[in-house]
């Protein structure tokens, strides 16, 4: 004697529930096995910090705090400083409807902190201390200035820089 459910069959209807979540169950396991074991980076860029006591001069610093709170460790290989152009310019420049602007790139290389490159193991902070300059100061004004921390492991984690109080 079988239970008829319309056009499908009792043990169908059972046995296309077990494939169904068997398969999900499969894509599940995928899924987390790739995306658990890595190292996931916060960033975060302060410029105008100033220092005390005052050193001579009285210079402002741009302090970059790099924290893996993942699950394995990266190494840091690089700190980038771009202007990033709207999007709708790069929209502009991808249907040739505009031509390109200059984009400005700049790597931080003269810096208080562990030297590059730095490996970051999980639970760890990697801090370091920049003295702004003139030049800097004006890519600061045009609020469109990003910090990006390249490590080893994938693409690089970008940031926008917040900008402190200036008295």
């Amino acid at each position: 004697m079988y239970l008829r459910m319309g056009w499908m069959k009792t043990t169908e209807l059972v046995a296309w529930i077990g494939a169904t979540t068997g398969i999900a169950s499969l894509g599940w396991n995928i899924y987390s096995k790739i995306t658990s074991n890595r190292p996931k980076l916060v960033v975060k860029a302060y410029a105008n910090m100033i220092q005390m006591p005052r050193p001579p001069r009285n210079p402002r610093f741009l302090r970059v705090t790099v924290q893996n709170i993942g699950t394995a460790p990266t190494t840091i290989t690089n700190v980038e400083f771009y202007r990033l152009i709207p999007r709708w310019k790069r929209l502009l420049y991808k249907l040739h409807l505009k031509k390109r602007g200059e984009e400005t790139h700049a790597i931080m290389n003269d810096f208080r902190g562990p030297q590059i490159p730095h490996k970051l193991e999980v639970g760890s902070e990697w801090v370091a201390l920049m003295e702004q300059e003139p030049s800097f100061e004006d890519w600061l004004n045009t609020d469109a200035l990003h910090c990006a921390i390249h490590h080893s492991f994938s693409k690089p984690v970008p940031t926008k820089i917040i900008r402190g109080p200036i008295k």
